[in-house]
Parts: C-alpha cells; sequence; structure tokens
C-alpha cells in the first residue's frame, strides 16, 4: 500500500519528500516502542538519522508530525476507497473494507492512534469516520421510524471504532474481509439501512 506523504503534492523536491518520508516511519516505528508521549524529538531524529534543525525545517512539534502522518495515511485511505467503491454489491458501507485493510498493513500505527482516546488524534480520525459514515448514509433510507441520521452517522463510527479497538490487539485472527463481513451485517442490520 502506497502512502502519499503530506505535502507530497508530485512537484515537492525528492530530497524534501524523502526527509518527510524518513521522519514519518520513525514516529511510526516509535509509537508502538515507546507510547507517544515519551517520544522526544531527539528519539525522532536519532531514528530517522537527521538532524533537529532539519526536523523543524518540515515540522513546529512533534504533533505536527503525528497529525501529518495520520492525514497521509487518511488520503491513502480515501484513494483507496474510491477505487474499491465498484466493488460496493450488497456492502452497506465502502469506507470500512480500506481502513481494516489500512489496520492491518499498519498494525503499530492504528493501535497506538486508538490508544490516544480523547486527544486530538483520535478525535481526527474519528472525524474522518463520521463524514464517510455521514456521506454514504446521504442516499440510503435509514431505519423503519426515520432514524436521524446523525443519530446513525455516531452509531456506526463508534461501533468502528469499537470493533477495530477490539481487533488489533487480538493478533488479527480474522481478516480484514471477514472483520468487515461482520461488521457490514450488524452494522446494516442495527440501523436497518437500505438503499
Amino acid at each position: 500500500m502506497k502512502i502519499e506523504r503530506a505535502g507530497d503534492t508530485g512537484t515537492i523536491d525528492r530530497r524534501v519528500a524523502r526527509t518527510r518520508a524518513l521522519l514519518q516511519d520513525a514516529i511510526i516505528a516509535l509509537i508502538p516502542e515507546r507510547g507517544y508521549a515519551a517520544i522526544t524529538v531527539d528519539d525522532i531524529c536519532r531514528k530517522a538519522n537527521v538532524g533537529r534543525s532539519t526536523f523543524y525545517t518540515h515540522y513546529t512539534d512533534k504533533d505536527a508530525l503525528r497529525s501529518a502522518t495520520l492525514e497521509a495515511h487518511l488520503r491513502s485511505l480515501s484513494r483507496e476507497q474510491l477505487s474499491k467503491e465498484e466493488r460496493t454489491g450488497s456492502r452497506v458501507f465502502d469506507f470500512s473494507l480500506p481502513m481494516f485493510e489500512h489496520a492491518q498493513a499498519f498494525r503499530s500505527l492504528h493501535h497506538a492512534l486508538l490508544a490516544s482516546s480523547g486527544d486530538t488524534i483520535h478525535d481526527q480520525m474519528r472525524q474522518r469516520i463520521q463524514r464517510a459514515v455521514r456521506a454514504e448514509l446521504s442516499g440510503k433510507r435509514v431505519g423503519e421510524a426515520g432514524v436521524p441520521i446523525e443519530f446513525a452517522v455516531q452509531f456506526i463510527a463508534g461501533a468502528f471504532l469499537a470493533v477495530l479497538a477490539w481487533w488489533l490487539p487480538s493478533d488479527m485472527k480474522l481478516s480484514p474481509a471477514h472483520v468487515d463481513e461482520l461488521f457490514q451485517k450488524m452494522a446494516g442490520q442495527a440501523i436497518g439501512a437500505r438503499g
């Protein structure tokens, strides 16, 4: 899975893109080892083999790096979701399978993001999922009695994050496709979504 690095628009200098990739890869590697709060800019620089001044040329602090890293991964997921939309069939939600596949490919990153409950990164991820659910529900009837869309959005986003948080530390005994199949079945039944 190719990750479009934050700021990589095709016109960026290759050295800049390479440095950003090194820094983003370093923070992804360090989060599961030490936990985000314990990581310092020096740790990131050492892991990426770059100097502090180089770090600060690209990012204001480690929070900005973490945010850029998450944004790069979320952009990659959005592109992947668009490329898979033609497979919908009986699926209720298109966002979930690419997210489960991404979580499997970048397990330590997702585990760290979900563990950071209550901080801005976790909120950013939750908001992205809510936007995806909202967009997908906009063309569907939800429930017999007309469940408010925003209620369904909160319900599905919360359920998805709960399933992801359960699945990641479980050694992923279920494949992304199987977890998604179960999620699709239960989420669709829960809100009574129809096309």
